[in-house]
């Protein structure tokens, strides 16, 4: 064989594992985050063993099969639903399991996937604490006088609020 029959079958030989790491790191890539949080659950359900983790389980393959599908909408509704699983502790599984695998799920999935509000849905208990700035002063309405400092009390007598009735 010749020097450059040598070469280029070094380079058709590069060329083809380049394109064969691409595609199988690409196809591996997309099931990643998935396969983490399938790991984490497996981790917690042998630390917590009397609580019941099938169901996460099955969560977790539908989001796969979706993934592996490309079915976005199908990922995205399930991942909802497992995150909301974890915030109602569903199927009584320990408070610190449902805590750590909800932060860790929320880390690694990708970014183009948001919590909706179906996972968040607002009702009794699950009020979220607001905070306002220090430096921010408050007012019972536009242009009305500022509050105390504890506040603004609209069920007191001295506070002018033109759309009560």
């Amino acid at each position: 064989m010749k020097a450059w029959e040598v070469h280029r079958w070094a380079l058709v030989l590069a060329v083809v594992c380049a394109v064969c790491l691409f595609s199988a790191g690409s196809a591996r890539a997309a099931g990643t985050w998935v396969d983490e949080v399938w790991n984490m659950v497996t981790f917690e359900k042998a630390t917590y063993p009397t609580s019941n983790f099938d169901p996460y389980l099955d969560r977790l393959s539908a989001i796969r099969s979706g993934v592996l599908r490309g079915d976005h909408q199908i990922v995205k509704v399930e991942t909802d639903r497992f995150l909301k699983m974890l915030l109602e502790r569903a199927h009584g599984i320990n408070d610190v399991a449902a805590d750590e695998i909800y932060n860790f799920a929320l880390t690694v999935r990708p970014t183009d996937q948001t919590a909706s509000v179906e996972a968040i849905d607002l009702g009794i208990g699950s009020e979220r604490p607001m905070s306002v700035p220090d430096h921010t002063r408050n007012t019972p309405y536009e242009g009305g006088p500022w509050c105390k400092e504890g506040g603004c009390d609209y069920w007191i007598d001295e506070v002018f609020d033109p759309g009560a009735s």
